[in-house]
């Protein structure tokens, strides 16, 4: 990569953030265990509480560590062990060189990868798969990419992309850290459609697809062509494959940990945390700077009750947090609330916003001033734990302040429907930060992973020129304001927030995340 005056900059700008979270915790790997040396075969058993809609990365609307083993990116990320700053290396790109006015960025791309149906790697398929996620209608990433004007082949292993503007945060977008980002088999797509590479998937990643039983697991095998190498010398990945459990009963995952049918399981529940740590084959394993921030409640304030934002304010108050955490937290957690930031990231300032601190009377007064006859509201639940504790948590808390609440259990998939067809009152979610505090996805209007639907033209303006601003100082000011006006209208908020961390049997090794996602290429049994 160049190294030229107008790289550092626009480096320095993409890497704000995520460095500022250095000194929050312990190392995200055990150095001790990164020494040793990997050996190869065995499957790889891991679970997590979500299945994923579908195997096509470009259409994915969560991050599946499955996907990130399916499928490279232009940019890869590592976080630096020691600082937790999330860096960013070469990884379907070998460089990327920004010219003078930051509105074209050069990419020399790798050569010899192969995807697995066997096709080649090369600038038009970089280019295809650029303009796929710009302009797919399901494309997660496209809020993300509104900056580029074009994508251009130079060369079969050189693209230029050119942007509308300079963009502090596109290399991120483009990253392992958003797996939305993953490149897929032109060749696949184009002979056999998007319905066959949603259920089957095809990359070019260290694993590749095998099975898939819908609701139960995805099975993915080794791939035997993949570029990478491992320390060995040998081609990744270290395992004959792995398996992404799906445990809508989380605490089932960890006693089938515990027993020895699994080998990790993905955010283990706070309450299960200690039996982890107590077992002696077992291991608790923070891996900052990436954090959850629990029972994020997104209001809709387009249709009654929720018009009213005292309403909305009275529902804020209400939430006592300490409680959630002392129920729910078992040590590892803490209150907070406000999504989709935190200490050290681009424009966290709590002393500007409202302060939600649990204020019963407060919200009583609230709740009078808006339906002094009362008022009764649904929540939309899905049928998993621990969205159904948090569902009673939630419903005793605004009971107690006179909001009558009715609970709607439904299944994850139902949940996204009615949320995304704006079917609902008040629903809830887990909230996440993100690298660089890019939260344009979850903020802007009609961005797909903007869950309540949430529309302010103001907020909308102020997250798009922090897009393309690259003074640090400006970053701020403006996703401050941006946030100051989530809160201050009571548009979202949230209850607890918990450290990205898995538990795992002491024989898995080489664990480590791009942000949110495992790195599966790289871990190994022994």
């Amino acid at each position: 990569m160049s190294e030229g005056l107008s790289r550092r900059e626009f480096m320095k700008g993409a890497l704000v953030g995520a460095g500022a979270l250095a000194g929050l915790g312990g190392s995200p790997y055990s150095p001790a265990l990164a020494a040793e040396s990997p050996k190869r075969g065995g499957v790889w058993r891991y679970a997590r509480n979500r299945t994923p809609p579908g195997l096509d990365a470009h259409r994915s609307s969560e991050f599946f560590t499955c996907m990130s083993a399916m499928y490279d990116c232009l940019i890869d990320t590592v976080i630096d062990p020691q600082t937790f700053e999330l860096k960013l290396v070469p990884g379907l790109a070998t460089e990327w060189t920004p010219d003078k006015t930051g509105k074209r960025i050069v990419f020399r791309l790798r050569k010899g990868v192969a995807f697995h149906d066997g096709s080649k790697f090369n600038a038009s398929v970089a280019k295809w798969n650029l303009d796929r996620l710009r302009t797919h209608p399901k494309s997660y990433l496209a809020p993300d990419l509104k900056e580029i004007d074009n994508v251009e082949t130079l060369d079969d292993h050189t693209i230029a992309i050119n942007l509308k503007y300079p963009s502090v945060g596109l290399l991120h977008a483009l990253s392992s850290a958003r797996v939305w980002a993953g490149i897929v088999s032109k060749s696949f797509q184009e002979k056999h459609g998007d319905d066959e590479l949603n259920r089957k998937g095809c990359g070019s990643g260290p694993f590749r697809y095998k099975n898939w039983i819908v609701d139960e697991k995805v099975v993915l095998e080794r791939f035997p062509d993949y570029w990478k190498q491992g320390t060995d010398g040998k081609p990744l990945p270290y395992l004959d494959g792995m398996e992404e459990n799906y445990r809508p009963k989380i605490d089932q995952a960890v006693l089938d940990l515990r027993s020895g049918g699994l080998d990790t399981v993905h955010f283990p529940p706070p309450r299960d945390v200690a039996k982890i740590k107590e077992h002696g084959d077992l291991l608790y394993l923070e891996l900052p700077p990436f954090e959850f921030q629990d029972v994020c409640c997104g209001f809709n304030n387009r249709k009654p009750p929720f018009d009213s934002l005292e309403l909305r304010r009275a529902c804020s108050y209400a939430i006592d947090r300490a409680r959630f955490v002392k129920i729910t937290g078992f040590g590892i957690s803490r209150p907070h609330m406000y999504p989709y930031i935190r200490e050290g990231l681009v424009g966290w300032s709590p002393k500007d916003w409202p302060d939600y601190t649990y204020h019963p009377q407060k919200a009583k007064d609230l709740v009078k001033a808006a339906y002094p006859r009362g008022v009764t509201v649904n929540v939309l639940v899905i049928a998993r734990e621990p969205d159904t504790t948090y569902g009673e948590l939630l419903k005793a808390m605004w009971e107690a302040v006179g909001i009558k609440v009715e609970l709607k259990t439904m299944e994850r998939l139902e949940w996204i429907n009615n949320m995304k067809k704006d079917n609902f009152e008040i629903g809830f979610w887990q909230a996440a930060t993100f690298p660089g505090g890019f939260v344009r996805d979850r903020l802007t209007t009609k961005s797909p992973g903007n869950w309540s639907n949430l529309s302010h033209p103001r907020v909308d303006q102020l997250v798009e020129e922090h897009a393309k601003t690259f003074d640090v100082a400006r970053q701020h000011e403006l996703i401050k304001e941006a946030f100051k006006i989530v809160y201050d209208q009571a548009l979202l908020t949230c209850a607890t927030a918990l450290t990205h961390a898995v538990g795992t049997h002491k024989k898995v090794k080489g664990i480590r995340a791009y942000w949110r996602t495992l790195v599966a290429g790289e871990v190994w049994l022994a």
